[in-house]
């Protein structure tokens, strides 16, 4: 296979002696070579092929991040000019490629999108993903602690013991290793098998069974529940179909063991599953979608679990045979059952169209007469950071997941993009404190980013039942 060597070291291997040595984290045990000669060995060893190099010039620093971006964006036009040709993506390990998690994210969807990827010579941690989680810290934040725990961590891997939860249908047993749960393994394999339908001969569509909603109204209605005894959603059904540790293979931490534990789905099965979920998944154009004026401070009157924002898109053909489609942007809180709430005489989680309950809490805001205005004291930046907080651990659980083979790199998407959006609102204009009046004109305005943070300064929370929304204002 083509492939082409990424490194930051201009001089030595990052582990020498150097100026700049306490900045970075602790490299693979082979950072005794240069980075060169690591990933010229490594190439040698997987019989690929170097086709070509991106590397520093002697004398820049390993933490000049804007050089770095600057050959990034060289390799990435030479895989998609005119003389483009695409090749893997060698780096002694994550942090030769960007400076944090976020970064090597994007750039490792964005590499995934082109149809390449990136692998690092690091033995101990190849999957660059892993590798990022281990020495890269968030917005640039050290990983110190990570990298103090990691050897006692590998070790464990290595071993096949459990690490972190244990997966649905199989318990930690005394030796560490994981064995079969009575019961919920029964589910398991219901699961599998009900997904992938009946078999189908290699050559020919795999159109599987009842989808992931139909699986989980399906267990819902027998009243079998998930392990924290909460209704089961297409959700969890779409994990465990991801999850390869049903077939006896324990990921975790960059070690790969097949056969450490009883499986628990034939590999075919599996297989017949990941086909069917391919076939139905959609292709969709990355879109930018605006973000929601009231994300984070709209919450169900019913559970006061937070709304959040969904867009769902139909798609229809006129009468004159062309085709047109149309978005549609909702609230809706996360614990509504839509199908079962119409079936049964239940109460309603919220569910609005955006576009009215926006509307909605801006009247009511225009309406706030003088002595609230009087009273309203505005925070501004408070409610932004608690919801970049918000986004950081959602964004760090994501990573933590897919890096142990919970779901695949397209499952980080959404996360990075709230993340992004979050930090975005937050820098995206400089409101004075104590101007309540031209908050008030600003969430009234056009622009959904101004007026966002506008709302999230004015408000402490909107309370959203089926027919009333209460504003409560931050006095």
């Amino acid at each position: 296979m083509r492939a082409v060597g990424f490194h930051s070291d201009p001089a030595q291997g990052i582990n020498a002696s150097s100026d700049d040595q306490n900045s970075w984290p602790e490299f693979s045990p082979s950072s005794h070579l240069h980075s060169r000669d690591e990933i010229e060995l490594y190439c040698q060893r997987n019989s690929h092929q170097l086709i070509n190099w991106f590397e520093p010039p002697d004398g820049e620093s390993p933490n000049d991040f804007d050089a770095r971006h600057d050959r990034y964006r060289q390799m990435i036009a030479s895989f998609t000019g005119s003389n483009a040709r695409l090749a893997l993506v060698i780096v002694p390990n994550a942090a030769h490629i960007a400076e944090d998690l976020e970064t090597l994210v994007s750039r490792l969807l964005e590499l995934n999108r082109l149809g390449t990827e990136v692998r690092c010579t690091d033995p101990d941690r190849p999957d660059a993903l892993q590798s990022g989680e281990l020495l890269l810290g968030i917005g640039g934040r050290s990983p110190q602690r990570q990298a103090k725990i990691r050897n006692a961590i590998v070790a464990k891997a290595s071993r096949g013991e459990v690490l972190g939860r244990t997966p649905f249908g199989y318990r930690a047993g005394l030796d560490g290793l994981l064995s079969p749960v009575a019961g919920e393994a029964e589910i398991v394999k219901e699961i599998f098998e009900t997904y992938a339908g009946p078999w189908h001969a290699e050559d020919s569509k795999p159109l599987g069974g009842p989808g992931l909603r139909a699986i989980a109204r399906s267990l819902n209605e027998r009243g079998l529940l998930t392990r924290t005894s909460r209704p089961w959603s297409a959700l969890a059904i779409s994990g465990i179909l991801k999850n390869r540790t049903y077939i006896g293979t324990y990921t975790r931490y960059g070690v790969r063991i097949a056969g450490s534990h009883e499986p628990l789905i034939d590999r075919e099965i599996f297989n017949r599953a990941e086909g069917v979920t391919k076939s139905r998944k959609p292709v969709r154009s990355l879109a930018t979608e605006p973000p929601y004026l009231l994300g984070g401070i709209a919450r169900c009157d019913l559970c006061g679990r937070g709304l959040s924002g969904l867009t769902r898109r139909k798609s229809w053909k006129r009468i004159d045979g062309t085709s047109t489609s149309k978005s549609y942007r909702y609230y809706e809180c996360p614990s509504r059952d839509a199908r079962r709430e119409r079936r049964e005489d239940v109460a309603r989680h919220s569910s609005w169209h955006a576009e009215e309950l926006d509307d909605v809490v801006r009247r009511d805001i225009q309406e706030w007469g003088l002595r609230v205005r009087k009273k309203l004291r505005p925070v501004v930046g408070d409610t932004t950071a608690e919801e970049i907080a918000e986004a950081e651990r959602d964004f760090n659980r994501a990573v933590r997941s897919v890096a142990s083979a919970y779901g695949t790199l397209n499952d980080l998407a959404a996360p990075l993009k709230r993340l992004e959006q979050a930090r975005s609102g937050d820098n995206a204009e400089d409101v004075e404190l104590d101007d309540a009046e031209r908050l008030l004109s600003d969430v009234q305005s056009d622009d959904v980013n101004v007026a966002k943070i506008a709302a999230a300064a004015l408000i402490e929370r909107v309370i959203v039942g089926e027919d009333r929304v209460e504003v409560i204002p931050r006095l």
